[in-house]
């Protein structure tokens, strides 16, 4: 869910900016997003984390790679897209309903099955941060079921919760800053 966010998160911040002066944020946000794949491939150097582990930590560390290149990719196309098409909208949050998937996977299956199996003495960085993705995934997950009815009152009655263009709403006081964190 992490690789969601932080796509997502990036997404607005460089619309925070004007348009002629998005050069420097766009550099900072490419070296933060690439920078996300390094503690990634480090573990996956490191010679113990090929030891077996019943619990497939090892497989969903590839993946967690795999989802981090996506979000590269979608980070790159909203820095250099304005305004970003439908259909790439459309595959961002198909990407976020998989993350979500693979969210539930690393909090149900993976972490909770790894501290049992042992897993923890035989990988273990492998193992921490497997348990640190958990987290932010929990976090993330979290902060979505928090936000949910907020965007359904929102989307049956247009700017009741949110309406930046008149300024107004419920939500529109504690946003105002932060808009990232409103919209999808």
């Amino acid at each position: 869910m992490w690789h969601y966010w932080w796509a997502h998160f990036s997404y607005h911040l460089v619309r925070w900016f004007p348009r002629d002066n998005r050069k420097k944020i766009n550099i900072v946000l490419a070296i933060f997003t690439i920078g996300l794949l390094v503690p990634q491939f480090i573990v996956l150097a490191h010679k113990h984390s090929t030891r077996w582990c019943p619990a497939h930590l090892f497989e969903l560390l590839i993946v967690s790679i795999v989802f981090t290149f996506i979000c590269l990719g979608f980070c790159f196309l909203f820095m250099i897209m304005n305004p970003v098409p439908r259909p790439v909208k459309v595959a961002f949050h198909i990407f976020g309903i998989v993350c979500f998937v693979e969210t539930l996977v690393h909090i149900g299956y993976a972490t909770s099955n790894a501290a049992k199996e042992d897993c923890k003495s035989s990988t273990v960085a492998l193992y921490y941060i497997s348990y640190a993705f958990t987290w932010i995934g929990a976090a993330s997950l979290v902060f979505i079921f928090l936000m949910v009815p907020f965007w359904v009152i929102n989307a049956m009655k247009r700017g009741s919760v949110l309406d930046m263009r008149t300024r107004e709403g419920v939500c529109y006081e504690p946003v105002k800053c932060c808009s990232c964190m409103w919209h999808i």
